[in-house]
């Protein structure tokens, strides 16, 4: 991975809805490093996916909970915690 560019967020949103103008039936989930890629524009990312995985994920560390149920409802999103 030396060398490699970082992505921008404005690249990741359109490759996001890309996917789901290509896939619009699909179920699309961002989950590790959102927060790293998107960036303040992670809010934008769920107009073009379906969820978010919240919480620490397999391999890698993420905001806290609390933080992104914030983040979904200030959108109007609802919250629906599937175990």
């Amino acid at each position: 991975m030396e060398g490699t560019q970082e992505l921008n967020p404005r690249y990741c949103l359109k490759v996001l809805a890309l996917f789901r103008f290509i896939n619009p039936d699909k179920e699309i989930r961002i989950s590790g490093g959102r927060e790293v890629n998107l960036r303040s524009l992670q809010p934008l990312g769920l107009y073009a996916a379906n969820s978010i995985f919240v919480g620490d994920y397999l391999t890698t560390k993420c905001a806290e909970s609390i933080a992104d149920h914030q983040m979904l409802t200030d959108l109007g999103f609802e919250i629906d915690i599937i175990k």
